[in-house]
This record gives C-alpha cells, sequence and structure tokens, in this order.
C-alpha cells in the first residue's frame, strides 16, 4: 500500500513538471522545435526580392532546429567597402601604409638605440666599479652622450612620422567623406 501511494505520488509530481513543457511546445510552429518569428521575422531585409527570406539557403537547421544561422545573401553596397576606385583615395591609402611602416621602422630603430645604449651605461659602471683609467672612462661617457645624441635624432624622426602619418589619416578621411 504504502509503495503504491509513493507511485501515485510520483506520476502527479512528474505530470505537474510535464504540463508546462506540453504548452511551450504548443506555441512553437508545428511542434519542431522553432519558433514562427525566426522563419519570417525578416525586418523588412530584402525589400523586392523574392523567394525565401529567413536565411535559409539550402543549409537546413541547425542543432537546435532553427533557421537563423546567419548565412544571409551578400549585401552588395557592403561587400566591397575596402575597394576604391579613385586614384586620389588609392594614393591616400599608399601614403597611410607607407607612414605606418615609417613609423613602425623608427620606433625599431629607436628600441636597438635604446638597448645599446643600456650596454653602454652598463659597461661603464662596470669599469668605474673596476678601477678603469679615466681616459677609458671618459670615452665610455663620450660613447654615451654620442648615443643620446642619436636617440634624440631618431626622436625626432619619429615624431614627423607620426605627424605624416595623422595628416595621412586625416586627408584620407576627408577624401572617403567627400565620395
Amino acid at each position: 500500500m504504502k509503495n503504491l501511494r509513493t507511485i501515485i505520488l510520483s506520476a502527479m509530481v512528474a505530470g505537474i513538471l510535464v504540463v508546462p513543457t506540453v504548452s511551450a511546445t504548443a506555441d512553437t510552429k508545428d511542434g519542431k522545435g522553432y519558433s514562427h518569428f525566426r522563419k519570417t521575422d525578416h525586418h523588412d531585409k530584402w525589400k523586392g526580392h523574392h523567394g525565401r527570406r529567413d536565411g535559409y539557403h539550402g543549409r537546413g537547421r541547425d542543432h537546435r532546429g532553427r533557421y537563423d544561422k546567419h548565412h544571409y545573401r551578400r549585401d552588395v553596397r557592403h561587400d566591397n567597402r575596402g575597394h576604391h576606385n579613385k586614384p586620389e583615395i588609392r594614393q591616400d591609402f599608399k601614403d597611410v601604409r607607407n607612414a605606418r611602416n615609417e613609423v613602425k621602422q623608427g620606433r625599431k630603430e629607436l628600441r636597438g638605440d635604446y638597448q645599446e645604449l643600456r650596454k653602454d651605461r652598463a659597461e661603464l659602471r662596470r669599469d668605474i666599479r673596476n678601477g678603469a683609467s679615466k681616459e677609458e672612462i671618459y670615452r665610455d661617457r663620450q660613447e654615451i652622450r654620442a648615443d643620446v645624441k642619436e636617440i634624440r635624432n631618431d626622436r625626432r624622426e619619429l615624431q614627423q612620422d607620426q605627424a605624416r602619418l595623422e595628416s595621412a589619416r586625416r586627408e584620407l578621411k576627408a577624401d572617403l567623406r567627400k565620395r
């Protein structure tokens, strides 16, 4: 008798848990697990085009039974955004690319100069610690001064390259707006 009561009670609990899922599947179209809005809610994306508008294009449903896998037809206005036929705009892109490469090269040279300066300073400290002659210390300091001067020149060139890059970018933006 006790087992029968337990079985009936557990069957009722299971029935209560199943009822909401049955009503949820009644809301889906054809009971196949995909909602009706996924197939038809295209927000007027392809006005004037005929045929299927759900992004399906022969690929079938995903593992959840949905058609919204984002395999939409191509939008020609946005596909060719990186290509410009005007020679002026093409030249602007080349100028920006060249200026970027100059800045990159300048930074690389500056890093190398800084590393060399660090090595020279470490060598000077070592010479001072080891009691090197005054002439050797003087030569090391002269070398360090020359490195610092070179770094300042490289920094100035890098700033000029960055200014050229910025002006090339501004020119490109202006030409793209005029398009």
